[in-house]
């Protein structure tokens, strides 16, 4: 499992870079496991980077990182991690799967770095454990994988899985690493080096909603967006919305219009078409299929809806992806 001690002493760990990776993240788990072998004097943690060809990768900052072995090459690892960030529908190859597949089998501890649990969701290793992901794209991973538990955590430890969001968050992941194998006052000093006071548990959130936020001021607009984003299958009609929160059709008019600068019925269609637009671009989910998800009768009602907001069909969207944090 993620954080025992392992035999002789040395974690060894395998990352594969999958084109477009993110930088942040991957530096954010290699670093603290250096310094942990600078302090200890000692190899606790020993890595090697792979890519599937063995050519250097591009990251998605355009710098090429340089890998010491392809896929193939390594027949048994102990421990997996898996990088991306853009386009993980795009690198979430065949071969990639059959070989994380052969690397389970064997035992292996499986994880991932920013969207990288695409990667893993979409080679079935992550049904029935929970996962998170880089919150751009959690909403579309919920909804392709509904098998796996998602959940806006920073990173996620479940038996022989583990995931982070990326970025920083791989930092508080890693530190709860070398800490389960070596002791608080090893992870202490871990994160001193990198002048990093606030680490943080697993269940921090990523971020708040929209609601949440808005909870802070205002609990009853804030009950109401909620509803409303838990119900995107359909047009709801305001009386509901009201009803739902204990207010008047016209106080509620009131205050969306105060907080918002909208009605309700703008705001839940524009929520729903903010979804579409995160299935468009994250997952490859049939056109009419999203539609149907987010509240529109067909794929031309749909198309027409999100070409009026968003100024560009759906389809211009598809392959254009999250910003990389």
């Amino acid at each position: 499992m993620f954080g025992d001690p392992v035999q002789g002493g040395t974690q060894k760990i395998g990352f594969l870079q999958l084109d477009r990776f993110s930088m942040m993240a991957i530096s954010s788990t290699l670093e603290p496991l250096r310094m942990a072998n600078t302090i200890s004097e000692r190899p606790l943690y020993d890595w090697t980077v792979m890519s599937v060809d063995g050519n250097p990768v591009a990251a998605s900052n355009g710098m090429e990182n340089l890998v010491a072995s392809n896929i193939n090459s390594l027949q048994r690892l102990p421990m997996i991690v898996v990088c991306a960030s853009y386009d993980p529908h795009r690198v979430a190859t065949q071969n990639i799967k059959l070989w994380l597949h052969r690397q389970a089998r064997h035992g292996a501890i499986i994880g991932a770095l920013d969207t990288g649990s695409y990667i893993l969701a979409k080679a079935g290793l992550l049904d029935n454990y929970r996962a998170t992901i880089h919150w751009e794209a959690l909403e579309a991973f919920a909804e392709e994988f509904p098998d796996v538990e998602t959940v806006q955590d920073i990173f996620v430890v479940d038996r022989d899985r583990f995931s982070s969001a990326g970025a920083t968050a791989s930092l508080d992941m890693t530190l709860y690493l070398i800490r389960a194998q070596h002791g608080p006052d090893l992870a202490r000093r871990v994160a001193e080096q990198f002048i990093y006071a606030g680490e943080r548990d697993s269940h921090a959130q990523q971020r708040m909603s929209t609601a949440e936020r808005i909870s802070l001021r205002n609990p009853k607009l804030g009950k109401a967006i909620a509803f409303m984003a838990d119900n995107l299958e359909e047009p709801l009609a305001t009386t509901i919305v009201a009803k739902q929160v204990g207010l008047s059709v016209r106080a509620l008019e009131r205050m969306f219009g105060k907080w918002l600068k909208t009605t309700p019925a703008r705001y839940h269609r524009q929520v729903r078409l903010e979804r579409a637009r995160s299935l468009v671009q994250q997952t490859a989910l049939p056109m009419l299929e999203i539609a149907l998800r987010c509240g529109f009768a067909s794929a031309a009602h749909f198309s027409q809806a999100y070409a009026s907001y968003f100024g560009r069909p759906p389809s211009s969207d598809r392959g254009v992806t999250r910003i990389d944090y």
